[in-house]
């Protein structure tokens, strides 16, 4: 995999690193969902079923060989994991089934898109600055029919291609904000 395709996975770490401690944990997995979750106000069943799928994404990285004595990941060990995994069906459907249940909470009005406020309380809520980068120029990349607003269709192809796409150009690739060096 390509030195661009590894800053990408480096800042879905620092995304997901919940505490900023230099590792990812199942405790951050499962208050990542919480936190998303609560912010929207959603009930308790919708908060456990999204910290079940954020769990059940923990489980699937943590199968990386690298990880037989440890229950963290660092940076280096999400990359390996995500090489090893990223063409098996299962762990596609799974990260669907999550984009799909983030795609839903960041959905507050319940429209069925996301419009760019709900896109900007999502950087909000990881943490991001709004000088950080121009969250603007991203949700524009994201809307390819220029509508406004954002389908599903449209946001998980966006997330698809940070994942898997090397093409430095790819106007997605700050789908989880700026790039890590």
């Amino acid at each position: 995999m390509s030195e661009f395709w590894k800053r990408k996975i480096k800042t879905y770490f620092k995304a997901l690193d919940f505490d900023k401690d230099g590792y990812i944990s199942e405790d951050d997995f499962g208050e990542l969902g919480r936190r998303f979750a609560v912010s929207r106000n959603t009930t308790a069943e919708k908060r456990a079923e999204l910290t079940r799928k954020f769990r059940r994404v923990w489980q699937k990285f943590m199968k990386c060989e690298d990880l037989k004595t440890s229950k963290r990941l660092t940076a280096a060990i999400l990359i390996e994991s995500m090489k090893q995994q990223l063409y098996d069906p299962d762990f596609v459907a799974l990260l669907t089934q999550l984009i799909l249940g983030l795609f839903e909470l960041l959905d507050v009005n319940q429209d069925g898109y996301l419009q760019p406020e709900e896109y900007e309380r999502w950087f909000d809520d990881m943490g991001f600055p709004e000088e950080a980068f121009d969250r603007k120029a991203a949700f524009d990349a994201m809307d390819t029919n220029h509508d406004n607003k954002l389908s599903f269709d449209e946001f998980i192809r966006a997330y698809f291609d940070f994942v898997f796409s090397q093409d430095e150009s790819s106007p997605n690739k700050f789908f989880f904000g700026p790039l890590v060096d």
